[in-house]
């Protein structure tokens, strides 16, 4: 039985002719029928081999000399030689357009505590002549940053090209001990094409150690090598002072290795006038804060730095750490003779490493306190200032009512002085009746000061008319915090009526 075939008009498959066909198929040739199906059979192929549209290569890639794609610098010494990395980058472009490349830092080297890494240890040059097509920016070793810097430029029909890089990392004495790490991309950038730029991340990473002299920074609030309080900077409230204070700001860069410690003390023991008065070092606090990695000392006042006073303790490794001193007067700071006093700080940072100085650190500060000349009186009644004594309403049957003013002398002048008090008149009314002397009555009470007074009122005695001394003060003049108690008595007989005077005070040198 002859079976026949046909190719399909619709599929172009090669199927078996059904009955219909026949007559027609019996009329050609066997030859005939072969070259028909390799005809058909050699249109197939051609269809089948047709290739699609083809894809633009523009892609970089970059690989380092000693393999990886991540540049690693390893651990390096202070006194270790510059090291260096190259870095091969390739472009393969088949796009007929001009292209460039571009350098960006955009992870600038930094430990984990975001220290970062001074800039002038990393820099990078390009390698002259590994180039072949196109241009090789010239350029001297300088800093990677975080600007997009043209590093090669391709010839006119984008040929694909490859060039190689040298990163450095150069230690010096002194260097911040950490693990660094950062990130660089390099950019290839199409010119006059419409395709995207392609962007290849490198890590970066670097040990430095620690070795040589440690890494102390010692640096005072106000930039200068000197801590000065003057009191004409200050302003003086019923609480204290207000102000801007000194400090120190101490930077230890770890870790260290070993524990190390901090003190601070006054050269000569004492901060002095020229004519020899020493300041009393207890009317300026000192303020410890920050050391979050070892132990800071508790608040002292200045007086603990006649000798070594302890500021703060490391832990055993060393670890970096910052401290802030501050330098905080007393209310009666400014209360101390007039006059310039001048003395020297001394700044100690010291370790406990071995076959080493134990000194890593050392600055010495001027310091300076400038106090003004003052002579001063203030009054306070019911916690309010100024002179006032409100007795309310006074009868025979509701007995003596008493009010106090409180007063304040303020005085550096180191002479003795007297407190005056001055009465305008007797206690009057409108009418003209007045209260007699003996039902007007005062007394200095709560006598607070730093030597003996000479003498003062303790006693109640009748409110004189005019100007009366109620305290003397001792022979240095000492300031003085009192009270002064005033006592009003009416009588069966006393009149009715709104009785006044006026009262003030004043204080005058001997």
């Amino acid at each position: 039985m002859n079976v026949w075939y046909r190719i399909s008009p619709c599929t172009g498959k090669i199927e078996v002719a059904g009955p219909a066909e026949l007559h027609i198929c019996r009329k050609l040739s066997m030859r005939k029928f072969s070259r028909y199906i390799l005809c058909a059979a050699f249109c197939l192929s051609v269809i089948s081999f047709v290739p699609a549209t083809a894809q633009a290569v523009f892609d970089l890639s970059v690989t380092q000399m000693e393999g990886g794609f991540d540049l690693r610098f390893g651990t390096l010494q202070p006194t270790d030689f510059k090291l260096a990395r190259q870095m091969t980058v390739r472009v393969n472009s088949d796009i007929g357009k001009a292209y460039r490349v571009f350098q960006q830092m955009t992870q600038p080297l930094a430990t984990p505590q975001g220290q970062p890494l001074d800039p002038s240890q990393f820099q990078m040059y390009a390698l002259q002549g590994s180039n072949t097509r196109g241009t090789l920016i010239y350029r001297q070793e300088e800093p990677v940053d975080a600007y997009q810097d043209l590093v090669y430029t391709s010839n006119a029909t984008g040929e694909s090209d490859s060039f190689q890089l040298v990163y450095t990392i150069t230690p010096k004495n002194g260097q911040i001990p950490g693990s660094y790490y950062g990130r660089m991309s390099l950019i290839l950038v199409p010119v006059d094409a419409v395709l995207s730029q392609v962007v290849v991340n490198v890590q970066v990473y670097v040990e430095l150690a620690a070795g040589g002299s440690a890494t102390v920074e010692i640096a005072t609030s106000s930039g200068s090598d000197r801590l000065v309080i003057d009191t004409k900077d200050l302003r003086v409230t019923k609480e204290g002072l207000e102000g801007t204070w000194p400090q120190v700001h101490i930077k230890v860069y770890g870790p260290l290795g070993t524990s190390y410690r901090i003190y601070q003390a006054l050269e000569e023991g004492d901060i002095s006038s020229a004519d020899g008065y020493n300041f009393d070092l207890e009317k300026v606090s000192v303020l410890f804060d920050g050391g979050r990695q070892g132990m800071i000392s508790a608040p002292a006042t200045l007086k603990g730095a006649r000798q070594r006073q302890l500021v703060y303790s490391s832990n055993p490794q060393g670890a970096s750490d910052e401290i802030t001193i501050t330098y905080k007067p007393s209310r009666d700071f400014r209360l101390e003779r007039s006059g310039l006093y001048r003395g020297r700080l001394i700044l100690y940072v010291e370790s406990d490493q071995v076959n080493a100085s134990p000194e890593l650190a050392k600055k010495t500060l001027d310091v300076e306190f400038n106090i003004a000349p003052i002579f001063d009186i203030h009054v306070y009644s019911q916690d309010t200032e100024g002179v006032a004594l409100n007795f309310g309403n006074v009868s025979f049957k509701s007995g003596p009512k008493s009010s106090e003013n409180e007063i304040f002398v303020e005085t550096n002048m180191g002479k003795p002085y007297t407190i005056v008090q001055r009465v305008s008149s007797p206690m009057v009314d409108g009418q003209g009746n007045k209260i007699p002397a003996e039902d007007f009555v005062m007394k200095v009470k709560d006598v607070e000061t730093d030597e003996v007074p000479k003498s003062y009122i303790q006693e109640f005695v009748p409110v004189k008319e005019g100007e009366n001394t109620i305290f003397s003060s001792g022979p240095s003049g000492a300031s003085v915090h009192l009270k002064v108690e005033y006592r009003l008595t009416m009588r069966p007989e006393s009149k009715a009526g709104n009785y006044n005077t006026r009262i003030g005070y004043s204080v005058v040198l001997d």
